[in-house]
């Protein structure tokens, strides 16, 4: 069963899961729209991990100012775990975009932090994959659904036969399935915090174990970047997918490494 809430400081969210000990989701942008109980069902995301944990993936706030950065973010997502979660420390996932905020979270309270996933993420996102989001952000604010997801073609992975697939699906079952958002404004808000982010700095300051996982194809994180970003990172380990991109890479073996390095005893 998949439940929707808001937190006390106006973070949505989703829960479902099993287990007894939360696994706080940073999901991706730029963008705050949740996946639905239905698209988790049918797309199976996070299906062996909420087996074992009470997976809740968390939005963001809505109206953000002008100016608002990753590292503004990342005290939202820090005040949630010490109001609603007993000031943790608690086990978190940051994916794509989340994954750019939960590693200033690591650097600035590592008391809230017991292990940490870098999923699909890096300490800043190729100059391509920035541009591509800003384009998306742009024309979705301006409620050009279509326009927008077509910019996501250079994401688009598999055989001649799928790509054509995903390419009408996106350019014309997707825009009807779309969600409009309440706040379009928000969207350009993540989308320049996203072009100004560069957390290599920071990355000497994550003292969380840390798993940095992706594919060796990812659009927004170049293998060399995903290297540097676990490299930089005190106790951090990395696993690449091989010819895996931004959108293939999760399913039921990235489910299993997380779990696995989430259930490792720390030394």
């Amino acid at each position: 069963m998949v439940e929707k809430g808001v937190f006390s400081n106006g973070v949505s969210y989703v829960r479902f899961g099993e287990g007894k000990r939360p696994l706080l989701v940073f999901s991706g942008g730029p963008g705050n729209t949740l996946p639905s109980g239905f698209m988790i069902q049918v797309s199976g995301q996070f299906k062996h991990l909420s087996k074992h944990y009470v997976v809740y993936v968390l939005a963001r706030k809505t109206a953000l100012p002008e100016g608002y950065t990753t590292r503004d973010m990342a005290e939202d997502y820090a005040a949630i775990i010490k109001d609603a979660f007993a000031s943790g420390p608690v086990d978190v996932v940051g994916e794509s975009y989340g994954g750019l905020i939960a590693q200033h979270l690591a650097a600035d309270h590592p008391e809230l932090i017991r292990r940490l996933v870098i999923a699909l993420s890096a300490y800043r996102f190729s100059e391509e994959g920035n541009e591509l989001d800003m384009k998306y952000a742009r024309l979705l604010s301006e409620g050009k659904k279509r326009e927008a997801l077509k910019t996501m073609y250079p994401l688009i992975e598999g055989g001649r036969i799928t790509k054509a697939f995903m390419k009408f699906f996106m350019g014309y079952v997707a825009p009807l399935m779309w969600s409009t958002h309440d706040n379009p404004s928000d969207l350009l808000v993540e989308a320049n915090a996203e072009m100004a982010h560069n957390s290599k700095n920071r990355l000497a300051d994550i003292k969380a174990p840390t798993l940095v996982i992706g594919g060796d194809k990812d659009y927004y994180c170049p293998v060399e970047r995903l290297r540097e970003t676990a490299a930089g990172i005190p106790n951090a380990k990395l696993i690449l997918y091989k010819s895996k991109g931004h959108m293939n890479t999760m399913g039921k073996k990235f489910d299993e490494d997380i779990l696995a390095f989430l259930a490792e005893k720390s030394d």
